[in-house]
């Protein structure tokens, strides 16, 4: 399968024998920032704003077609498949700048009145119309190209809301819609959301990643289900032409997108520029990548070896730009709490202690001219600066501090009582299967850090799909399955935007997130308050108390590392999108390419 995925690969790209390009798994996000202020800032050769010109279709090589759970927007867990949901789909809501947390109408003609603290009503803008193809009126007739009506934003908020005895887990979110009453829709225009009590981030869960509005009529009526690339049917300024699983997205410009015109940048060219947007699967080898991105054969590039992303930004300096910025995703392992070992938390407490986060931030990101590669990381990415625990304070903690000695002690004290006379000869462990340093370079960290401090082996089983295997189990956890489940992971963690992203459904006791089994009561007063509370200092607070709590009381899920996520693109890319982590591809309607750039002569057109 490998060498096939290259063949075709090759043949797609039209990069002969330089092959495929690889783009890393962490270099694909959000933000509206190229770099926060916890790295030194790379200039870049592309000005902020110029005007635009249209046509042509952006080439790159990233994950976005990596093999997901399922396709329908609603109940994917997340992970790369979301790139492709938010060009395609829109929200009512949508964060214009993901890091300051700036959240902006999309769908709605404004930001909602509020009448009262429960009550938020949306207008809905006009002259806004599902994707219109051939291949999508062929499959809905009765959806392509029709009007989105409030019905339309009424149907996807109350099917989240919906809970099911027999797959509690199936809506990811619905601890987010949850709190919503009543759903009304007073007219085609008009729809107004009632609360059962006041919710803080209220706001940022219509904004979210994934509260796309879908048609009603692109469900299967026997499945429940929107997972098929032809029913990806939405508003968004891209259309879906063809999802392959494992070789390539492609996305075509959707002419008539309601928010063409809002930009005054190419005034009368209308957005998106770009013609469309190919996102082919990496092989994840660098060799190839940078052979690819020297030839021309694509626009943008990620490297998994920092080294290899150096040699190939001093190739040709005057024509290319770096973008790098702290990702909004981390690494982390997750634990099943309701049954042995992992119902003792002294059993967690020592694996903690046990792994050597220091040592594999070193092996699997090695630093780039002096730069960290990736940070340590709590229970929030470091991307999402507003709400993450800084590494300054993080280093202060047992299980992250450099000095080792007493960690590695502590955690063989832990070990050996939690187990006593019966101790555990192995554990298996659930890797990811991408990024390719998991299974190359990580599989023997823990197998090594755990044996020499644990005395116990590590049996790593890979997921070849990358992690829809990891969300299967994970699934079944939820569901309260008695056998089957997986007990241990170990595979990077999408987050999201605000605080509650990260911490309420995660870990809420009864939350879809919540894959533990985890029950604590005083965590869920912590969440609940942070729900309540309306003052964003205050909040923040809540939010480093919630995490500190984790750290010392919980650790059903352990945090190791977040990754600098960084990008080599051609001069003649304009206004790029570095997005933080997945889930932005909409922003890729301000790129364009600049075919005036002394670069473009390198473009292969093939």
């Amino acid at each position: 399968m490998r060498r096939l995925s290259r063949r075709r690969f090759v043949a797609a790209s039209g990069a002969a024998a330089a092959g495929a390009a690889a783009a890393l798994a962490v270099g694909c996000g959000e933000g509206e920032k190229p770099a926060p202020a916890t790295l030194s800032p790379v200039p870049s050769a592309t000005p902020a704003r110029i005007i635009a010109t249209r046509g042509g279709i952006l080439r790159t090589y990233n994950f976005d077609a990596q093999a997901p759970e399922t396709l329908d927007p609603h109940t994917v867990r997340g992970g790369p498949v979301a790139n492709m949901h938010s060009a395609v789909f829109s929200k009512l809501l949508r964060y214009s700048d993901e890091r300051a947390g700036t959240i902006v109408p999309d769908l709605a003609e404004a930001l909602p009145e509020q009448p009262d603290e429960l009550t938020y009503v949306f207008k809905l803008r006009n002259g806004v119309t599902f994707h219109d193809a051939p291949r999508l009126r062929e499959a809905f007739p009765s959806v392509a190209g029709r009007a989105l009506v409030a019905g339309d934003v009424r149907y996807s908020i109350e099917r989240q809301i919906a809970k099911s005895r027999s797959q509690p887990s199936r809506f990811p979110r619905q601890s987010e819609f949850g709190v919503i009453d009543r759903v009304i829709a007073t007219d085609d225009r008009t729809i107004t959301l009632k609360l059962t009590s006041p919710v803080a981030p209220f706001l940022s869960f219509i904004a979210g990643r994934h509260a796309f509005i879908i048609p009603e009529g692109a469900v299967d009526p026997l499945s429940g289900e929107a997972n098929r690339d032809v029913a990806m049917i939405g508003t968004g300024p891209f259309v879906l032409e063809s999802f392959e699983p494992r070789f390539a997205v492609k996305l075509r410009r959707n002419p008539d997108w309601f928010a063409r015109d809002d930009d005054a940048a190419g005034a009368g060219l209308g957005r998106p520029f770009l013609e469309g947007y190919d996102a082919f699967f990496t092989p994840q080898e660098d060799t190839f990548q940078r052979a690819a991105f020297e030839r021309g054969s694509i626009d943008s590039a990620s490297f998994l070896d920092p080294m290899a992303l150096d040699r190939a930004r001093t190739t040709n300096l005057a024509d290319i730009f770096l973008e790098e910025g702290d990702a909004g995703g981390l690494l982390a392992s997750r634990l099943l709490l309701d049954r042995p070992p992992f119902n003792d938390d002294r059993v967690r407490r020592a694996i903690h202690l046990a792994i050597d986060r220091v040592a594999l931030v070193a092996l699997m990101y090695p630093p780039m001219d002096g730069r960290p590669s990736a940070r340590l990381s709590g229970p929030i990415a470091p991307g999402m600066e507003r709400w993450a625990l800084a590494e300054d304070d993080l280093l202060k903690r047992p299980g992250y501090a450099e000095g080792r000695a007493a960690a590695v002690a502590e955690a063989k004290q832990l070990w050996a009582a939690a187990l006593g006379n019966a101790p555990i000869t192995e554990l298996r462990v659930l890797f990811a299967g991408v990024p390719r340093t998991i299974p190359e370079i990580a599989v023997a960290a823990v197998q090594r850090q755990l044996s020499e401090t644990l005395g116990v082996a590590v049996v790593p089983q890979i997921d070849p799909s990358g992690d829809a295997l990891i969300a299967a189990g994970l699934r079944l956890n939820i569901e309260g399955a008695a056998a089957g489940s997986v007990a241990f992971t170990f595979g990077f963690e999408d987050g999201g935007v605000d605080l509650d992203d990260w911490v309420y459904g995660q870990f809420r006791s009864g939350a879809p997130g919540n894959t533990f089994r985890l029950q604590d009561a005083t965590l869920d007063a912590l969440l609940d308050r942070q729900r309540a509370e309306f003052d964003e200092d205050a909040r923040r607070k809540l939010g480093l108390d919630i995490q500190g709590y984790l750290l010392a009381n919980v650790n059903a899920r352990l945090e190791y590392l977040a990754p600098v996520s960084r990008r080599l693109s051609w001069g003649y890319v304009r206004n790029p999108h570095f997005p933080i982590w997945y889930g932005s591809d909409y922003r890729l309607a301000d790129t364009w390419l600049d075919t005036s750039h002394p670069a473009w002569v390198r473009r292969r057109t093939a």
